[in-house]
């Protein structure tokens, strides 16, 4: 194996524990798994996240929610979108929390649930103003009434989500979140009111209310936002990417490479090549840009970025086949974050560690 992501499990339970010291003691954790858990792999991050007291977990769809359950995990877990209402068997046979913003939806699972005999948990969401999904706020109250008349169903949540939430000083956040508190006014007590999200959580307290949904700095990732933010919470990233020097060959000073040969080689050199490539996510817009540590060392990619591979020019310097390279990551006390790869690939670090392609296999530590 020469690829591969590396995922430091006891990462994601520190800084599960250090998220939960911001938290009031009545605020329950949901871990947001969705996407494979950002590309950290789902059912791994789950268990562990369960380990380290998350009381809920969350995913995008109905196929994230079943591999969990596939996998014997029992945990709560809330599927962030509405469902085809042609599968709300599957939701009632596993025991899952759908999310609603329709009355079709709601009846779907309703019918479903008295079919079975059983009783399943909604959570209604709140369009305050991330324009995607959800109820506006001026149609939440009828529909929370009409969707209470229906049987088998338990009204358990209802939340909202940001859209600016990271960027510090703004008065959106503020504006959403007291459109959701004047909601939340009519309507009867329900257990989980729930709006925070990963930066919400560390830039906004008041907003905890019953439960905070944490995704990207669970990872040990920062959504972009002043810095001096970052002192109030002591967070390790959990991934990192690696491969190895499967080749190496000398080159004359002139030597054009690979495609496009849009780097020429400056002196008489030795050129390394590591087998990963933009099918694995590592992405061409790195090409002539990005780095690798070799030995401790930083090297430029060479070239522009392959399907399957990437070069680099590593001088004279002493590296052999089968050498690590770390793409992101720490080595001999050099890293490469997530942060910096996505600054040079002009995108958030959460594309930068979703983007790891499923080729690549995760290893966990």
């Amino acid at each position: 194996m020469n690829t591969y992501a590396e995922i430091d499990l006891g990462a994601i339970k520190h800084n599960i524990a250090e998220i939960k010291k911001l938290l009031p003691a009545s605020t329950n954790f949901m871990a947001v798994v969705k996407a494979n858990a950002y590309g950290h792999g789902s059912v791994a991050v789950a268990r562990s996240a369960i380990e380290a007291g998350a009381n809920y977990l969350a995913v995008a769809n109905l196929r994230e929610a079943l591999e969990l359950r596939e996998a014997g995990i029992l945990s709560p877990i809330l599927i962030l979108t509405e469902s085809p209402t042609s599968v709300m068997d599957e939701v009632v046979i596993n025991n899952l929390t759908q999310t609603t913003y329709s009355y079709s939806e709601a009846k779907a699972l309703s019918d479903e649930a008295v079919k079975r005999g059983k009783r399943s948990k909604i959570h209604i969401k709140i369009d305050t103003g991330m324009g995607r999904v959800g109820v506006s706020p001026s149609e939440a109250a009828a529909l929370f009434a009409k969707i209470a008349s229906l049987p088998n169903l338990e009204i358990e949540g209802v939340f909202t989500h940001f859209a600016k939430a990271e960027e510090h000083g703004d008065n959106f956040t503020k504006e959403q979140f007291e459109t959701f508190n004047k909601v939340l006014l009519n309507l009867p007590k329900i257990k989980y009111r729930h709006a925070a999200n990963s930066a919400a959580t560390l830039l906004h307290p008041n907003s905890h209310l019953d439960m905070v949904r944490v995704g990207l700095i669970m990872y040990g990732l920062f959504p972009h936002f002043d810095k001096e933010e970052i002192n109030r919470v002591d967070l390790k990233p959990a991934l990192s990417f690696k491969t190895r020097v499967v080749y190496l060959k000398r080159a004359s000073a002139g030597t054009p490479l690979s495609y496009g040969g849009t780097y020429v080689t400056l002196n008489d050199t030795v050129i390394a090549t590591l087998p990963v490539g933009y099918a694995d996510g590592y992405s061409r817009r790195l090409s002539n840009k990005g780095f690798v540590l070799i030995n401790g060392k930083r090297y430029k990619i060479s070239g522009r970025v392959s399907m399957d591979m990437v070069l680099v020019d590593v001088g004279r310097d002493k590296v052999n086949v089968g050498d690590e390279a770390v793409l992101i990551g720490e080595q001999k006390g050099q890293i490469i974050s997530a942060d910096e790869i996505a600054h040079l690939d002009d995108t958030i670090n959460y594309e930068v560690i979703c983007g790891i392609g499923k080729r690549v296999p995760r290893v966990y530590k």
